[in-house]
Order: structure tokens, then C-alpha cells, then sequence
């Protein structure tokens, strides 16, 4: 009985889930405590400028999802596949402090997949929106690209040399790849005050690593480079091993012998035929009468396996086998070359471009973010671009944003083929465990006060006016049967009928013991 209540409790929970839980209005979320974030609500172009570059033949436009998770929540959508897009927009500007982490996170969706383009941001200084291009210098460029042999998630700083003042990319050496399914997916980077750096998907760290030893190439330049205007000398002998001079190819080294030769232990075998071809035409076939050489070509009979081929036909050869005196090609043995001098390297020289940047993280100034990409996958959509120097809040924002979408997403997805009722009540049990346990305990705490405490709840015995009234259908049963059997037979079966009656009756009439209950109902003389 538990057991049946349960799974009844856990149906219908699980029915109201899924009518209810697949979708739900969009509410924006909080952004107090975040430098910036862009939500993509309200007039969107108001704050984005599309670049007024000729090479950006792509238009974006702000639209809801394909298939909405939170409804009413836009974003900003790549309408076409094999378009240049170029868009940005401007926040207050941003200066990185030693004793604050820096927070980027945007998420996005491939509505219908990616094969071949970049979905990342660039975050810069600028002048002036309008004039952002493919060149235009950034500070971190960061998010998913994928083309060819390409798959991953860029991280890339632009470092400024402060003894040359040029800038130059440093990439992360250990990448992530880029997720392959349609779901919406949160990119985050977070670059913290101790020069350490974490990438994240959907909130879970991919790789991490140090702004001193994790990018190529490294921040700091080597103390020390290779002097250009070194070279090797002529006779600089960098080969370690020579021929031995003092070695001569052997009289009965023979170059030209074949490396396989015919077995000359094989010979023809009998009943090999050498002059008869391995096919035939089938004697035994007829020119069918209805054939029409003008309309159905000249007739041919069909071709048969040759009956006199089977040993074989054809010119014999025998079967090749390794030749034992083979021995390929003479090589004059090495010897240690008495000339070697080494592996040559040029002389290093101090470098003039040499510097320490210890704090790699302090980032210079920023206050744009810019889109800059060409694709070949149509259907991209970016959403919740945030900046902030407070982890907590960012997760925050996160958690309000993303995490309740991509809920709502997964529960969208087509469930396995071998799902089934049983499989979709374990998911809902782990996923509502407290609940579930509550209400196991306290059916099981009723079932056993309904068997084993509550007397009133057990199985009655017959009294004996019912005893009476079934015996005697049974004997009107019995009646009607001998009387389709015979007289005889007839007779003797009312007689036995008559008798237990009489004999029961007795028994009736004498005085009921006491019954006992238990948790299989009552059980006296007449129920053994």
C-alpha cells in the first residue's frame, strides 16, 4: 500500500513538474554591485554602435531565442551565415587595481550550431565606438572560435612593453574547447590580484593558469637573446658521427640481388592447364527466340567458370619467398667524427627590450566592448555581457541570469530513447530526495498502524445465518447438477447435501471461542 501511494505521489508531482517547469517569464536580473552589464533589454541601439566599416556587410538585430527557456529575454542575434559583423558599445571606464580580481562573462547560444567562425568579445579603450574595426588595439579578447582545426575558447592580453611601448598578444597555452551542442553556455574569465587567471563554462573552471607562466609568449621577455649579428662559422663541423673511412663494402656483398625470388622447391601442380583460358562462354546456353539482334543488341551467351580450370589455367609461377642472400644496399659503418665541435649557437647578448612586469594583472584602462567577428553559422545569439571586480556578484548575476535558463533548457532537450516511467521517477527521487523520504516514512509509519496496531482495520469471521445461506447455495448447486447427471446420481448427492447440512448446523449451535486478531485477519475452525 506504500509503495502504491508512493509511486502515485511521485507521478503526479512529476506530472505538475513537467507541465510547469520548461519555461518561465523573463525577469532581469540584478546588477547592483557589477561595473557594467548589458542585458540586451529596452533600446539596445541607444547604447551599441554597429561599426561604420565597409568590410561589415552583417546586420545584427535583437530578438528573443528560437526556443525560449525564459520568455520575453532578447538578445543580440546574428541574423546570416558568411557576413562580417561589427558592433560595440561604451560603459565607464575601468582601471585595474592590485587588490582587485577582474570579472568578464557573456553567454552564448548556437541557435543552430557552429561549423566554421569566432562568437568571443574584445575589451579596449577607445575614442569613439564607431570607428571599432578587425585592428582596432584591445585589451583581452575572450570567448569561443571554431573553424577547421580550430576549438577553443580564446584568452588572449594585449601586454604594452613599457620599455618599447608596443603591444603585443600573449595567448594562453591551455586552452578549452568550445561545447558542440545548441544550449546557451556562459563564458567567464576571471584574472585575479595574485597574476592567476581561470577560465569557466556554464560556472565550472576549464583551465587556469598565471599571467607570469602560462602565456606564450611570456609577459616578461628573456634577460638575454640571441645576438643577430652572429653567425656560424665555415667550418663549424656540427655532424656527431661520420663513414668510417677505413671500411670497404665486402667482395660477395651483392647490391643487386632481389629481396624475394621464386621458391625453387615449388613445382606446377598436376591438372594445371596452361593454354585454356580461366572463363568461358556457357555451352549449354540457348539464344532465347524472342531475342531481336536490331532491337536488343547481339546475343551473348553468359560467361561460366572454365570446368577444366580447377587446379588452374593461365601461365604457372611459383610463389615468391624471401631470397637468403639478399642483403640490400652497402652502408659504410659511423664513427665518432674527430672534426665535431658541437651544436652551433649564436653568442647571446643582454636584451634592450628586457623588463619585469610583476603585476601583470593590473589592467590598464578599458571602457568598450566590441564584436568583431565573420561566420559561416547563422543563428549566434550573445546575452548578459558583464564586467565587475566581485566574483560573489558576478556568480550572482550569473545564477539570476544564466542558471535558471539553462535549467529550463536542459528540461527542453528530447529525452533518451531508453527513458521510461521508472527512469523519470529515479530523476525526479534525486532530484526532490527530502521531500521523497518524508513521504516514504510516513506511509510506511501508516501501514504498519493499519496492520499491526489498529484491530479494528482486520478481516471479520462469518457469522453463522452467512455460513448457513452459503451452504445452502451450495446445496441447490449441487441439486441442479445431479439432476443434468441422472436420478441416481441425483439422489445421492441431496443426501450428502442433507447431512453436512445437519452436521454443520450442530457446530453453530455450539458456543464461538474467543478469536484472535492478527495481521492476517482472523482464522477460526471453518477457515483452516
Amino acid at each position: 500500500g506504500a509503495a502504491v501511494w508512493l509511486v502515485v505521489l511521485v507521478s503526479t508531482a512529476m506530472a505538475e513538474e513537467e507541465d510547469n517547469s520548461t519555461t518561465a517569464p523573463y525577469v532581469a536580473p540584478e546588477v547592483d554591485g557589477l561595473h557594467w552589464a548589458e542585458t540586451f533589454d529596452g533600446d539596445v541601439w541607444s547604447r551599441w554602435s554597429p561599426s561604420a566599416q565597409e568590410k561589415y556587410n552583417g546586420k545584427f538585430s535583437v530578438a528573443a531565442r528560437n526556443q525560449e527557456a525564459l520568455t520575453g529575454d532578447l538578445g543580440l542575434l546574428i541574423p546570416d551565415e558568411a557576413r562580417h559583423y561589427g558592433a560595440a558599445a561604451k560603459f565607464p571606464q575601468i582601471v585595474g587595481k592590485k587588490e582587485a580580481p577582474f570579472v568578464v562573462q557573456f553567454e552564448v547560444k548556437f541557435q543552430d550550431g557552429l561549423s566554421c567562425g569566432g562568437s568571443y568579445i574584445k575589451l579596449f579603450n577607445s575614442d569613439g565606438v564607431e570607428s571599432f574595426k578587425d585592428d582596432t588595439p584591445y585589451v583581452i579578447m575572450f570567448g569561443p572560435d571554431r573553424c577547421g582545426s580550430t576549438d577553443k575558447v580564446h584568452f588572449i592580453l594585449q601586454h604594452k612593453s613599457p620599455k618599447t611601448g608596443k603591444w603585443e598578444e600573449k595567448h594562453c597555452k591551455d586552452v578549452p574547447s568550445v561545447p558542440s551542442d545548441s544550449l546557451s553556455h556562459l563564458y567567464g574569465l576571471i584574472i585575479n590580484p595574485d597574476n592567476s587567471w581561470e577560465i569557466q563554462i556554464d560556472g565550472e573552471k576549464k583551465t587556469s593558469g598565471s599571467l607570469l607562466t602560462s602565456m606564450e609568449p611570456p609577459v616578461n621577455p628573456p634577460k638575454d637573446i640571441d645576438d643577430p649579428t652572429d653567425s656560424k662559422p665555415e667550418d663549424w663541423v656540427d655532424e656527431a658521427k661520420m663513414d668510417d673511412p677505413d671500411s670497404s663494402k665486402p667482395d660477395d656483398w651483392d647490391e643487386d640481388a632481389p629481396m624475394m625470388i621464386p621458391d625453387p622447391a615449388a613445382s606446377k601442380p598436376s591438372g594445371w592447364v596452361d593454354d585454356a583460358p580461366a572463363k568461358i562462354d556457357d555451352p549449354s546456353a540457348v539464344k532465347p527466340e524472342d531475342w531481336d539482334d536490331d532491337e536488343d543488341g547481339e546475343w551473348e551467351a553468359p560467361i561460366i567458370d572454365n570446368p577444366v580450370c580447377s587446379v588452374g589455367c593461365g601461365k604457372w609461377e611459383a610463389p615468391k619467398i624471401s631470397n637468403p642472400e639478399y642483403k640490400g644496399k652497402w652502408y659504410a659503418p659511423k664513427i665518432d667524427n674527430p672534426e665535431y665541435k658541437g651544436v652551433w649557437k649564436p653568442r647571446q647578448i643582454p636584451n634592450p627590450g628586457y623588463f619585469v612586469d610583476e603585476e601583470p594583472c593590473v589592467l590598464p584602462a578599458i571602457d568598450s566592448v566590441g564584436i568583431d567577428i565573420w561566420t559561416m553559422s547563422k543563428g549566434i545569439l550573445f546575452d548578459n555581457i558583464m564586467i565587475s571586480t566581485n566574483v560573489g556578484k558576478a556568480k550572482a548575476f550569473a545564477d539570476a541570469s544564466f542558471k535558471l535558463r539553462h535549467e529550463l533548457e536542459l528540461k527542453q532537450q528530447p529525452k533518451s530513447a531508453g527513458g521510461g516511467f521508472f527512469e523519470d521517477a529515479m530523476d525526479f527521487a534525486l532530484r526532490n530526495m527530502a521531500a521523497v523520504g518524508v513521504t516514504a516514512a510516513a506511509l510506511l509509519l501508516a501501514s504498519i498502524w493499519c496492520c499491526c496496531i489498529r484491530g479494528g482495520g482486520a478481516p471479520r469471521a462469518p457469522t453463522p445465518e452467512e455460513k448457513k445461506q452459503a451452504r445452502l447455495k451450495k446445496k441447490a448447486e449441487a441439486e441442479k447438477k445431479a439432476k443434468e447427471e441422472g436420478e441416481e446420481e441425483e439422489e445421492s448427492k441431496a443426501k450428502e447435501a442433507e447431512g453436512e447440512e445437519e452436521e454443520e448446523e450442530k457446530k453453530d449451535e455450539e458456543p464461538a471461542e474467543e478469536k484472535k486478531e492478527g495481521g492476517l485477519g482472523d482464522i477460526d475452525e471453518d477457515d483452516k
